[in-house]
């Protein structure tokens, strides 16, 4: 059987509930119509050979009850599962009803000749079985009846969340009791129940007819209030319709037949045992579909992180690639692309920076502008890359000539700037500008070639009582610097 059911958008919390309006696919119409029809047609073809005695097999009867008993069981336990999800009162009195079958069959296989115990009953006596057959046919359509009563009338009103565990005890309660008193009566008093069926086991024509009628009516009954649902294309009430159908059957045959183990009878046994199983079919059908859209939704979910983890790398790389230009655009804007050197930007920043702090701190700060004495020749002689690696060399040697916390940059051209912050003697500053032009004296392998170059240096100095701006103490160690060149350049100047 096709048992599949569709989402509905009209309430997401009920996405899976057999119940819904429109929860029929077609293909679920097609195959409830079908097997409908084969109820038909077994059921007509079955009374035209009513009479017809097959072979006796009470151990058909311990079949038949045992698998009552459990496929009526699990429906029950699902109803009640489905109760506790959607908690409409419909769903626990349709697993009461459910409970009560599963329950009943135990004193029906007890009463019955030859079932447990061979050539006579466990309890009761020759009217037993056919009375719990009886009740049995007639309490469980009463219970669908009230419980599809119950879905016309309650949809919009469930049960709320405090009382689901009582009510699930209340049916439970209400399925046992039902079955216990079918049992006392049918162990107890059953010498006071009234003949259905004769010794040669004929069924009394009066009596049997009466209360077998009763049941088909009933069941009819509750068939045609199944059926309201099954125009609303509903899944569950649908297989509820198709269930009843042959749990009608099952009386039909039984009520045509002419006593046990005739055609009628072993086909009132199949079909109320395929009654059974509908249901329960139902929801495993339901339980498969879950399954699947829980498996596609988890690989939906798989497929969603792999996406996410492609563009969380994408964004990282992005990232990545967003520093690393920005980092570029530092180096263009603030270090010297041919010495690696803070440029003339990051220096005057760095400068005003720390001429500040020396204003509130009082404390000195000395400015060596350096220029390279005849550089020009190196170019003219050698070429720019050589002139370039040169300038290189000079800026290696003059970070080893200062300390940590002084800066050495490139101007541009053979200009270079080294700035001394918190000067206490005037004795260091002469000491660091006689480093300088020493290291540079010293000559310099570079492509080959040892080349040899001197520097002349200006001195500036802001101190607590002169302090100068960036600007102004740059200037007026580039004064000083001439002031060395013209007084015979590898030297070094102060400003006046």
């Amino acid at each position: 059987m096709h048992l599949d059911c569709c989402v509905t958008e009209s309430d997401r919390r009920w996405d899976f509930a057999l119940d819904q309006p429109g929860s029929a696919s077609p293909a679920t119409l097609r195959y409830s119509a079908g097997v409908a029809a084969i109820i038909i047609a077994a059921t007509v073809a079955t009374v035209a050979f009513r009479h017809l005695q097959l072979a006796v097999f009470p151990q058909f009867a311990t079949f038949h009850a045992g698998f009552i008993l459990v496929v009526d069981g699990i429906a029950a336990f699902l109803l009640f599962g489905q109760f506790a999800y959607r908690p409409l009162a419909f769903y626990a009195l349709l697993g009461a009803a459910y409970l009560f079958n599963a329950l009943v069959v135990i004193p029906f296989l007890l009463s019955f000749p030859g079932g447990l115990k061979a050539e006579s009953v466990v309890i009761g006596g020759s009217q037993s079985a056919i009375w719990v057959w009886h009740a049995w046919h007639i309490v469980f359509p009463i219970m669908v009846g009230l419980s599809l009563l119950a879905h016309e009338r309650t949809t919009s009103r469930p049960v709320p969340a405090a009382r689901v565990v009582p009510y699930i005890g209340w049916m439970v309660a209400t399925a046992v009791v039902l079955a216990s008193l079918v049992t006392l009566a049918v162990s107890v008093f059953h010498d006071h129940l009234p003949v259905l069926i004769t010794p040669a086991r004929a069924p009394h024509t009066s009596t049997f007819y009466a209360v077998g009628g009763t049941a088909a009516a009933l069941t009819a009954f509750s068939l045609v209030l199944s059926l309201r649902g099954v125009r609303r294309r509903s899944v569950l009430h649908i297989w509820i319709a198709v269930a009843l159908l042959a749990f009608l059957g099952d009386v039909v045959a039984s009520l045509a037949g002419t006593g046990r183990y005739t055609v009628a009878w072993y086909f009132g046994r199949i079909v109320s045992m395929a009654s059974a199983a509908i249901l329960l079919m139902v929801f495993l059908g339901q339980i498969n579909l879950l399954y699947r859209r829980l498996a596609e939704t988890i690989n939906d979910l798989f497929t969603s992180n792999r996406k996410l983890a492609a563009l969380v790398e994408e964004k990282e790389a992005l990232v990545g690639e967003l520093r690393r230009r920005k980092e570029e655009i530092r180096q263009l804007a603030y270090i010297d692309p041919v010495t690696s050197l803070p440029n003339r930007r990051m220096l005057m920043d760095w400068l005003n920076h720390i001429l500040a702090q020396a204003a509130r701190h009082e404390h000195s700060t000395a400015l060596l502008f350096l220029d390279l004495d005849k550089f020009k020749e190196v170019n003219d002689q050698f070429g720019h890359e050589t002139g370039d690696k040169l300038l290189q060399e000079v800026g290696s040697r003059l970070i080893r000539c200062v300390r940590s916390g002084d800066t050495v940059s490139r101007l541009g051209g053979d200009e270079f700037v080294i700035a001394l912050p918190e000067i206490a003697r005037l004795e260091d500053v002469e000491a660091t500008a006689e480093k300088i032009i020493r290291i540079l004296s010293e000559p310099m392998p570079i492509a080959g070639h040892l080349l040899k170059v001197s520097a002349s240096i200006g001195i500036a100095i802001s101190k607590p009582e002169a302090q100068f701006d960036a600007t102004e103490l740059l200037a007026r160690a580039d004064v000083a610097m001439y002031a060395a060149k013209k007084a015979g350049r590898n030297r070094y100047c102060f400003s006046g």
